[in-house]
Parts: structure tokens; C-alpha cells; sequence
């Protein structure tokens, strides 16, 4: 049967309607390799790759470098429209989300600058808010992407360590980020995994006082084996560690290993894979290398087995949770396959031995402690100053909590509370309490409680008053007492000193700086009217760049920053200008 032209003009109206619905509610699926546009012109060279260890946290994304320079046009992968745009002074900086139809969000981070319509956008929001830092979710008609389209430049903005686009895919639904490189976006690696160390734990009773043993290898043919002595030696209740990196082409940074799949006496027993993971878990990184290894020497040994607590979805098979026993004298045979994201492959074998003798107590744990903290269960210590609250699950493996008072330190209102050791990892927030009887009370407004970061030098960690204690919360063990801030934060001119100079300068920059408690607030002000300065804390950086537009010009201006740190102290700069 033939339709009208009214007919088809309807059907057509129909799909154009509905086509925006589903463009946006369709199930996750990967993209096509072939259709993604890439996220730079410039060469896809990592500095860093999805699931990369780094402390508290699995990497996210991919770090593309940018040949250390910033404002490197940012380019859609595909079409979709932006969802989210933060600005903040820490994190990911100036960060852009795009969701895409397919199930997916991209994010980029650290960026210098969003584009025209974008930046203008946010430029309004922050007036309207008098906030530099913001976080916006624009409705999904106002900012639609087309893909290949310039969005956004590269910047350093945020917790940077230098310049570089941070790049994340996330699927929508969830919010879980996913692996870019087996998600369509293609860079060029030819190169295994490199494995230079092996490790055995022993994980019987006070495993945390046993010194693990380390292994050297070589690479024979395409084949890692033990250097030195073989078979390695195995205590009764063993796991194993492999010190391994991968490299990528163009690169020398070390990146993170794809999938780890280990073998005992041709039995599967361990298999981990990094291809998606939720931040609710991503602390979990501190408990899949051995974190101890990793403050102290920066290098990640990556655990075939999963202690207690370690509840990551980053597993995807381990027997017994990856625990070897071994008691009997039959030497056994090991191999460990280690694959990149892009499929190369890396393989060590060995054999293994039980020779407990060959374990020995680490000098550095003494045989005592003060308490014996269960990881199921909520742990408490008390002393007549101290008091520490560990909820259930705060601990990856049971805990002998080690305990120590130090005399107070100068400058300080308590004695300095050694609470066990900062190389052990805590998972959650725990609450310690400190009396401080002996702080003046014109000080108590201004007291902190501090952690030792080494030598004299110490962080403030803020607190809440309950009587004569000062109570606060933190994710670390350490060295603790309460402190007092009285010092103003300084607010200063940086790249002008004479109101003549402020004439003809378009961005009027000033040095911000604390030297304890931290910035809490800011504000800038000309004529009475807030101006948007942006803040960037690595540098100690305030900077406006000046909008004739909101300026009347013709006439003498007079312009105040104020600033705040985190006990309240207060210091403001004003200058009058002409223009």
C-alpha cells in the first residue's frame, strides 16, 4: 500500500524525535577500533596507562604526553555532548566529560583551557557562583560534541606533576572506568612486559615481621629464569611477587602490566587482569603491590595473592587466595604469564623448594606490640592523651598494633604519638584522639593535630574539640601531636609592584602561600565586585586575567584579595589602579 507524503513527513518527524532518546540510552558496548578519532593530533606516547600502580589508588586512564608543552588542541573521540565540566585547584584541574552514545563517558583532565562555547559557558557559571572552582552538569542540549572536534586545549592544571592530557573512558551507567587501550583508542606497543625481580612472602602468623626473599632473573631466549639460586626458596605458607613493568614505543616511562596469570605445577592458582575497576575499590592498589616496597623505594612488586581484606574485582581467579603451601621436600615447578594491553607477552619459570630456614625476622619489627587489632572487627586503643578508632574493615590483614610516646616536639601542646608504622597501609578513614590540657586557651581556635612528614617538618590534619581533646580523621598511620597555627597566610604581588604597571598588564598574577594548616579560601575583589582568580597551588599561583567586559574603564579601580587558611588566620593585598 502506498503512504501519502503527510504520512512520510510524520514518520520522518517520529524518528527525529526519538532519535535523541536512544542516541543516549543505548547498553554499553565497545567501540568500533576503527571509528574513535584520536584525543590528539600529536603522537599517542604514554607516560603512564590504565591500572598503573601509583599509592591509594589504581591510575584511571592514560597519560599522553604532550612533548612537555601545554595547549595541545583536545579533540573529541566521538560524537555525544558534554555531560560535566570541573574546575577545581586540585584533582583533575580543568576537567571535561563527554558522554557518548555508545554506553561510554570520556573524560579529559588538566586541561589549560576548554573551547569558546565551552569556556564561555563555564566563565559565566563561575561569575554567577563567585566560585573559581566549580562543578557543572550542563543539560545534554546546551554543549553537543560532534566527533573530531576541537573541545578543550592540554594544560598542567591540577595535581599535575607536568604537562600531559589525562584520559579516561568510563561506562556511563556505572561510572567505572575502563580500559582505553582495549577500547578502541590505539597505540603503538611492540615491546613485553620487562620482569626484573622475583618475591617470596612468607604469610604464616606475623607475616608483617618476616623479611620476604628476593629472586634476580634473566631474560634466556624469551624466558625469564632465576639468576642465582633455583629452586627459590618457599616457607610453609608463601606468596608470591613479581617486580615487573611494561614499556610502551616512544617511552621510557614505566607503565603498569596488563594481565598476571600464574601457574604451580601447571595448575592455574592466581589471575589478575586490569580492564575496568569502581573507585569505591581503587585503594585496594595499596594491598595488590606490597605498599611497604613502594614508599620506600618507589618500585611496585605486584602480590599473587590477595590478603584478607582485599575485596578488588581486579581478580579473576586465585586459589586459596593465591597462598602456596609447601611443607613437603618436592620441588615444584612456577610459571608466571605477564601480558600487556596490547597482547605482548612476558613469561618467568622457576622452581620452588620448601626451605623455611632461609626466612628470617626483618630487623626492623621488634617483637613487641601493644595491641592485636582484628580487621573484621573494630579495633580501639586507649592511653590516658591518645586514643585511636578503627572501624571494621579498616585493615587489610590482622594487625600487632605497635605503640610509642616521644617527648613533645618544639612548637608543640602534646608529646609526639608514634601509632605503629606509616608503611602499613590503612583502607579507611580512622579517628584519633589527642589531649592537649597544656594549649593556652586565646590558642585553642588555632590548634591542629599534626603528622610528621620527616625531620621537622609537619602536615596539618585539622580537628574538632570534645573537651580537652582535639579529636581528627585520617588514612595513615604515623607520627601525631597537636600544633598550633598563628602564622597569616601571605598574599603578594608576583609579576607587577606599582599601580602604574597595572595599567596595561592583562593578567595581574600574585604569589598565595601557607605554611601549615593550608588555604581554605579566597576571594578577589575590584571595585566591590568579585573577579575570578584562578588558583593554582603547586605554584602558590593566583591569577585574573583582566575582562574589560565587567570592568568599567576611564576611571580609578581599587582591588582587594583576601585570604583565609584553614584555623581562620586572615591577610589581604589592595592597590588602586587607573584604567
Amino acid at each position: 500500500m502506498s503512504k501519502s507524503p503527510f504520512t512520510f513527513l510524520c514518520i520522518n518527524i517520529l524518528i527525529i524525535c526519538i532519535f535523541p532518546v536512544s542516541l543516549y540510552s543505548q547498553a554499553t558496548v565497545a567501540p568500533d577500533r576503527l571509528t574513535l578519532f584520536p584525543p590528539v593530533d600529536i603522537a599517542l606516547l604514554l607516560a603512564g596507562n590504565f591500572g598503573e600502580p601509583r599509592i591509594n589508588h589504581f591510575h584511571s586512564g592514560i597519560d599522553i604526553k604532550t612533548n612537555g608543552t601545554t595547549g595541545v588542541p583536545v579533540h573529541a573521540i566521538a560524537d555525544g555532548y558534554v555531560s560535566r565540566i570541573k574546575v577545581e585547584p586540585g584533582g583533575y584541574g580543568h576537567a571535561l566529560y563527554i558522554r557518548h552514545p555508545n554506553g561510554l563517558t570520556t573524560l579529559c583532565g588538566h586541561l589549560s583551557a576548554f573551547n569558546r562555547d565551552i569556556e564561555q559557558y563555564v566563565r559565566g557559571e563561575q561569575y554567577r557562583r563567585e566560585s573559581f572552582a566549580v562543578d557543572l552538569f550542563p543539560e545534554a542540549t546546551r554543549l553537543v560534541i560532534r566527533k573530531g572536534q576541537v573541545v578543550a586545549f592540554t594544560g598542567n592544571s591540577g595535581s599535575s606533576e607536568g604537562p600531559h592530557l589525562h584520559f579516561e573512558m568510563r561506562e556511563t551507567q556505572s561510572e567505572n572506568p575502563v580500559n582505553p587501550l582495549i577500547r578502541g583508542i590505539k597505540v603503538k606497543d611492540d615491546i613485553p612486559p620487562i620482569i626484573e625481580k622475583l618475591w617470596v612472602f612468607s604469610l604464616k602468623d606475623r607475616r608483617n615481621w618476616i623479611r620476604p626473599v628476593p629472586t634476580e632473573v634473566r631474560k634466556n631466549g624469551s624466558i625469564y629464569t632465576p639468576a642465582g639460586m633455583n629452586p627459590v626458596a618457599m616457607d610453609a605458607l608463601s606468596g608470591i611477587g613479581i617486580e615487573v613493568y611494561d614499556l610502551l614505543n616512544g617511552s621510557s616511562n614505566h607503565c603498569g602490566v596488563y594481565r598476571i596469570k600464574a601457574y604451580l605445577d601447571d595448575s592455574l592458582f592466581f589471575e589478575s587482569c586490569l580492564d575496568e575497576f569502581s573507585f569505591a575499590e581503587t585503594r585496594y592498589m595499596n594491598s595488590f603491590m606490597d605498599y611497604k616496597t613502594y614508599i620506600e623505594r618507589h618500585k611496585a612488586i605486584l602480590k599473587l595473592y590477595i590478603d584478607p581484606n582485599n575485596q578488588a574485582s581486579v581478580y579473576r581467579f586465585a586459589r586459596n587466595r593465591g597462598q602456596i603451601e609447601v611443607n613437603d621436600r618436592v620441588v615444584h615447578q612456577f610459571k608466571i604469564l605477564v601480558t600487556d594491553a596490547a597482547g605482548n607477552q612476558s613469561e618467568v619459570r622457576f622452581d620452588g623448594k620448601f626451605e623455611p630456614s632461609r626466612f628470617s625476622r626483618d630487623p626492623s619489627f621488634l617483637p613487641l606490640y601493644q595491641a592485636y587489632f582484628n580487621y573484621e572487627e573494630p579495633n580501639t586503643f586507649k592511653t590516658d592523651g591518645f586514643e585511636i578508632n578503627l572501624p571494621a574493615g579498616a585493615l587489610y590483614e590482622d594487625l600487632y598494633f605497635d605503640y610509642s610516646v616521644a617527648d613533645p616536639r618544639p612548637g608543640s601542646f602534646s608529646p609526639l604519638y608514634n601509632v605503629h608504622r606509616p608503611e602499613v597501609p590503612v583502607h579507611l578513614f580512622f579517628n584519633i584522639a589527642i589531649k592537649a590540657e597544656r594549649i593556652p586557651e586565646n590558642l585553642r581556635s588555632k590548634a591542629t593535630i599534626a603528622q610528621s612528614a620527616g625531620g621537622s617538618r609537619f602536615t596539618s590534619l585539622g580537628g574538632t574539640w570534645e573537651g580537652d581533646r582535639l579529636i581528627t580523621r585520617t588514612r595513615s598511620f604515623g607520627s601525631f601531636c597537636v600544633m598550633a597555627d598563628t602564622v597569616r597566610p601571605s598574599v603578594s604581588p608576583l609579576n607587577f609592584s606599582t599601580s602604574a604597571q597595572l595599567k596595561t598588564l592583562n593578567s595581574f598574577k600574585f604569589t598565595l602561600r601557607d605554611d601549615f594548616s593550608g588555604i581554605r579560601s579566597y576571594r578577589g575583589e575590584i571595585d566591590g565586585k568579585w573577579i575570578l582568580l584562578e588558583y593554582d597551588p603547586k605554584q602558590n599561583l593566583l591569577e585574573y586575567q583582566y575582562d574589560p567586559a565587567r570592568i568599567q574603564s576611564g576611571i580609578t579601580h581599587q582591588m582587594t584579595v583576601r585570604v583565609s587558611d584553614q584555623v581562620g588566620n586572615t591577610n589581604k593585598y589592595s592597590i588602586s589602579f587607573f584604567r
